[in-house]
């Protein structure tokens, strides 16, 4: 499919389903099909043939006008559906989900991804078998069940078993990923992961905190593998940073299950980062989207802190009145760099409001052991006679190693 025309119903009149195919358009685009023409109907109820008679008859000249070579749906399609839409508009169909799952397999990159990717295909194929009157032969041969084995069969335990060996791959890189978290964990080194709607900034917003070069572009699923890194976040203290895939609205069932090695790295945070596009019109829906999703995959008991990105897309009115709304929030801008340190500031009073305040005054030597350990934020110090006054956070988990310091506690 080079040239598309978008299709999408809506059961309600105050829902902007403008908003949702610009969207799609977006989603096609990434995928290297040109979005022509939207149309759109308010239905009562879902029709067999997705959009009315009249309306297809009307899309199917402006298919030919356009030389368009498909149309997607804004909608996940069943059987019925996607059957109706090829006989009437005689050109290939795809549905959001399609498209979605083409754009994440073009993002894909890591073994896993890859996997995942292609679990969430099989998933998606699996539900959307058609009914076929075709018989299988006679089968001769180990795993066959002989005559009266209808198509539909075979393809759903071919599908099924193919599905059984991904989950099985996806639960061994799952283990060697938790023998990792052990050691992570046994570091002691916070983790935060950067989450939000697709093309929120989350990548820049990376590699603006680490100064590591990592991809980012303005389209949509630029990063579908985790990207981890090692940021300094000020006052003796690291933590590992986590760029995570994007959300989206509409977002497949199949897609949450088959990514769900790639979304636990979410649920291990102590720390998430909702990024939110400030200059997006839709700022709001998205935001429910991208908490909505949180809540999807688990997550209950994480802190969240809101992150308004892009600020410098945004004029004067609409910052003073987001400030006015979201009163708690952050406000940045990763491309220009702009109020890191004020992020930076929270994240760590985040990340160490259950350590043990202690104020101490120890030698030199000493102070060079404890500065080198993890776990430490060091609120301020001065130094005279060879002594350093200080007055430091501690982690409750290294308070025993605190002891083995001389003169410390």
């Amino acid at each position: 499919m080079k040239k598309a025309i978008l299709l999408g119903a809506t059961y309600s009149k105050w829902l902007n389903i403008e908003k949702s195919l610009g969207e799609l358009a977006l989603l096609l685009k990434s995928i290297d099909i040109d979005p022509v023409m939207s149309f759109w109907q308010v239905l009562r109820t879902p029709l067999p043939s997705y959009l009315g008679t009249g309306k297809l008859n009307e899309i199917a000249r402006y298919i030919k006008m356009y030389e368009a070579d498909g149309v997607v749906t804004d909608d996940e399609l069943n059987s019925v559906q996607r059957t109706s839409l090829e006989k009437m508009l005689k050109v290939e169909v795809l549905d959001r989900t399609q498209v979605i799952l083409k754009n994440f397999s073009r993002s894909a990159t890591t073994q896993e991804g890859k996997i995942e990717v292609e679990l969430a295909t099989l998933e998606y194929a699996l539900s959307h078998l058609i009914k076929s009157k075709d018989m299988s032969r006679l089968g001769g041969g180990i795993g066959t069940v002989g005559p009266g084995e209808s198509k539909l069969e075979m393809d759903r335990r071919t599908i099924k078993r193919k599905i059984s060996l991904l989950e099985t791959e996806i639960e061994k890189i799952s283990r060697e990923k938790m023998t990792k978290k052990s050691k992570r964990i046994s570091s002691i080194i916070p983790k935060v992961s950067i989450v939000g709607y697709t093309n929120a900034g989350k990548s820049m917003l990376l590699k603006s905190l680490s100064g590591f070069e990592i991809k980012s572009e303005d389209r949509l699923f630029t990063t579908l593998d985790p990207i981890t890194r090692k940021v300094w976040i000020g006052e003796n203290l690291y933590a590992l940073f986590s760029d995570t895939v994007g959300f989206i609205s509409k977002l497949p069932t199949q897609l949450v299950k088959a990514f769900k090695s790639t979304l636990d790295e979410i649920k291990d945070a102590d720390l998430i980062l909702l990024v939110i596009d400030g200059s997006d019109d839709d700022f709001e829906k998205k935001m429910q989207v991208s908490i909505d999703t949180i809540s999807e995959i688990g997550v209950t008991d994480i802190p969240i802190l809101k992150v308004i990105n892009k600020i410098d897309l945004c004029d004067s009115n609409r910052l003073s009145a987001l400030s006015r709304e979201y009163p708690d929030t952050i406000f940045v801008s990763a491309l220009k760099r702009l109020y890191l340190d004020e992020l930076l500031s929270k994240i760590r009073d985040e990340l160490t409001k259950d350590y043990i305040n202690l104020e101490k005054e120890v030698d030199a030597s000493q102070w060079q052991r404890i500065i080198g350990m993890e776990g430490i934020r060091i609120m301020n110090f001065n130094s005279s006679d060879g002594k350093v006054h200080a007055k430091l956070k501690i982690n409750p988990v290294i308070l025993s190693k605190i002891t083995e310091v001389q003169n410390v506690v």
